[in-house]
């Protein structure tokens, strides 16, 4: 059967994008340095603290409704969304008009494997420097618990400042892959392509925003600004879970997931 052309457009636009905005890829045209800042010890315990209590969290999975936008064009339908303690984490959508698409990674920094599939179901894996991101873009919090973030990954306090298109003011943290024993040119490439900003809220310290860039899955030299916000957090079994979470793309929201159920560990 012939897909409609709005199908035809969604999945070759979706072929381009879908997992290439779920991955955090700090590229820039300029190659700019990571700026120094102080170690974010303190605020991750009061982000941990916030987020479970100090609990640690094993596993989360977030059920709900989604909202895909294609520019004027909305298709509707229900989302999964699962993180392990492994660095495993994946996106199920089951959207109206253009059916399941997946967004999957396994494992995090530099051994991390990538992959997306549309309808058809078939797997395509994602440019390898877009799959350095060592937080889920979904959950944050999750990937910040102290235990669970790897060895190499540096988190630093860059103080008070605004993130993005968030016009308040809030505690920023910058994170990035810090090679051990590679060469000077390996080492900046994973700073680079693995940097991500958060926004924490001042009163809360949950996360508000999440922003990044990253390039498509041929990995051309184009940058896409994403951010991703955060609000309506709830408690479940002690967890603070953001119910509404919304990614945009250069500025225009792209996806819009509701969260209707939330099950830990």
């Amino acid at each position: 059967m012939k897909l409609p052309r709005f199908s035809r457009l969604f999945i070759l636009f979706a072929g381009v994008l879908l997992f290439a905005l779920s991955t955090t890829v700090a590229f820039a045209q300029g190659q700019e340095d990571v700026p120094q800042g102080v170690s974010a010890g303190n605020v991750l315990g009061q982000l941990s603290a916030a987020f479970s209590g100090g609990k640690v969290v094993q596993k989360v999975q977030l059920s709900g409704n989604a909202t895909w936008h294609a520019g004027s064009l909305e298709d509707t339908g229900t989302v999964t969304l699962t993180a392990s303690s492994d660095g495993s984490s994946q996106m199920q959508l089951a959207l109206d008009t253009t059916g399941q698409k997946t967004e999957t990674q396994a494992g995090v920094g530099t051994h991390a494997n990538c992959h997306w599939a549309g309808a058809d179901g078939i797997a395509h894996e994602v440019h390898s420097g877009s799959c350095w991101r060592p937080a889920v873009w979904f959950l944050p919090a999750f990937s910040l618990q102290p235990s669970l973030q790897p060895s190499n990954h540096v988190v630093i306090d860059l103080g008070t400042e605004t993130i993005g298109s968030n016009v308040n003011v809030h505690r920023h943290l910058q994170s990035h892959l810090a090679l051990i024993g590679a060469s000077d040119a390996l080492k900046a490439d994973a700073a680079r392509l693995s940097k991500t900003d958060i926004s924490l809220d001042p009163v809360s310290f949950l996360p508000a925003v999440f922003a990044y860039t990253t390039r498509p899955d041929n990995g051309a030299p184009v940058t896409i600004a994403i951010e991703v916000h955060y609000s309506d957090y709830r408690t479940v079994n002690g967890v603070q879970v953001p119910f509404l979470i919304q990614r945009y793309v250069n500025g225009s929201l792209q996806l819009e997931i509701s969260v209707s159920s939330a099950q830990i560990n």
